[in-house]
C-alpha cells in the first residue's frame, strides 16, 4: 500500500506512535513519518520485515528496518555482523579495541580465560546483537562459571569472542554519511528507591510510562523480572521484595541495551569531538554509511583512553529521537538527507 500526505498536511514528529503503522518497529515509523513530511511517497512492501520503498524528487530507494539501505554493501553488512572481523579491521586501522581472542571450542576458551584469571573478562557470541549471549566474568571466576559463559556464547554462534573487560562507560555513536549525528548513553535497566516501595513495585511504576512497551514499537522497553534480572538482584543481596532506600539506584541488568529495559540518555552535546571523529573513522574503516559505533570511554567530555566494542549494521533510531532524557536528534531526517531527499 502507498501513502502520501495531502499538500500542507504534516505529522507531529514528537508523537512516537504513527497511526496506521503501529505494527512496524518504531525506527521504521520514524523514517516513514519524516519521509511523508517531506512530501515523499511511502510504500510498505512487507510489513513483517519492515521493508519500505521511498519515492520522490526523481529518486527511488528501498529501506529495510529504517537503517538498512543500498548505501551499504552486503560485504559491509557481513563485516559488521562478525565481531572478530570487525575487530581485526579496526586494529589494522590503528583503532583501539579490547584485547582478546576468538575461540570455537570450550577448551580453547577455558585456556585463554585461565591465562587471564586475574582480569575481568567478557565472553560473547561473534554474531549476535542486543546483548544476547554475553557474559561478564569477574577476576578469579570458577571453572564452572567460565564453562557456562562459553557454552552460552557458543550456543548462539560457532565462534565466541573472549576479551578483556574495557573499563569505563559505554556510549552509542550514530554515524550517518560522514558525520556523527548523535551520541547516546544507554544505562542498564534500573529503578530508584523511595524508601517505601519494593523493587517489584518500582519496576511496575516505571513500566507504566507510555514510552515503555514490548517489541521495539515504543522508544523504551519494559523492564522484566526474569531469571537474568533475578540473578543480578541476588548478586547484590536483594530480591524483588526488597525496599531500596530513598534515592538508591538498583540495577536489575548488567548490559546496557535498551532492548532489555535500559534508559537512553542523549549526550551528543557533551561528547568530546575526538570520539565523534573516531566513530566516523571506524565506520569508514568498514565502508559503512549508516553505522552504530559502541565506544567505551572513561571521560566523555575530554579526549582520553577508549576502546571500540563493536560496530552495528542496523542501529536503532528511536534511542536518539525519543531518549529517556535529552534532545530529539531527528536522525530519521539525517537518513533521508544521505539517501538524497534533502529538505
Amino acid at each position: 500500500m502507498k501513502y502520501k500526505l495531502e499538500a500542507g498536511q504534516k505529522l507531529d514528529p514528537n508523537e512516537f506512535i504513527l497511526k496506521g503503522f503501529e505494527d512496524l518497529e518504531i525506527s521504521t515509523q520514524i523514517v516513514i513519518r519524516d519521509a511523508l513530511n517531506r512530501g515523499l511517497e511511502v510504500e510498505v512492501l512487507d510489513r513483517p520485515s519492515h521493508f519500505i520503498r521511498l519515492s520522490g524528487k526523481g529518486i527511488i530507494r528501498l529501506v529495510k528496518e529504517a537503517s538498512k539501505t543500498e548505501l551499504d554493501s552486503y560485504m559491509t553488512f557481513l563485516v559488521m555482523e562478525n565481531k572478530t572481523i570487525t575487530k581485526r579491521i579496526l586494529e589494522e586501522s590503528n583503532i583501539l579495541v579490547p584485547r582478546g581472542t576468538a575461540v570455537s571450542d570450550l577448551n580453547s576458551g577455558l585456556d585463554f580465560l585461565n591465562k587471564n584469571s586475574d582480569r575481568k573478562m567478557v565472553v560473547k557470541p561473534v554474531t549476535t546483537n542486543f546483548g544476547i549471549g554475553i557474559s561478564i566474568l569477574p577476576p578469579s571466576s570458577s571453572n564452572e562459571e567460565k564453562k557456562k559463559a562459553l557454552e552460552i556464547a557458543l550456543g548462539f554462534s560457532e565462534t565466541a569472542i573472549v576479551e578483556e573487560f574495557a573499563e569505563g562507560n559505554e556510549y552509542r555513536f550514530l554515524v550517518i554519511g560522514d558525520e556523527c549525528v548523535a551520541v547516546c548513553n544507554r544505562i542498564p535497566a534500573n529503578v530508584t528507591g523511595d524508601g517505601k516501595k519494593t523493587i517489584r513495585e518500582l519496576i511496575e511504576e516505571k513500566n507504566s510510562d507510555p514510552r515503555r512497551g514490548v517489541g521495539h514499537v515504543t522508544p523504551l522497553e519494559k523492564i522484566r523480572l526474569d531469571d537474568t534480572e533475578l540473578n543480578v538482584l541476588k548478586e547484590s543481596g536483594k530480591t524483588p521484595e526488597s525496599i531500596p532506600g530513598s534515592g538508591e539506584k538498583v540495577f536489575v541488568r548488567k548490559n546496557s541495551n535498551i532492548s532489555t529495559g535500559g534508559d537512553s540518555v542523549d549526550v551528543t552535546d557533551i561528547a568530546h569531538s575526538s570520539y565523534k571523529k573516531l566513530a566516523v573513522q571506524a565506520a569508514k574503516a568498514v565502508d559503512a554509511k549508516i553505522c552504530g559505533v559502541d565506544i567505551i570511554v572513561k571521560e566523555l567530555e575530554s579526549a582520553g583512553e577508549y576502546r571500540i566494542l563493536e560496530l552495528n549494521f542496523n542501529p536503532v533510531l528511536y534511542i536518539h529521537n525519543y531518549p529517556y532524557s535529552g534532545k530529539n536528534r531527528k536522525v530519521g531526517e539525517r537518513i533521508l538527507d544521505v539517501l538524497g531527499y534533502s529538505s
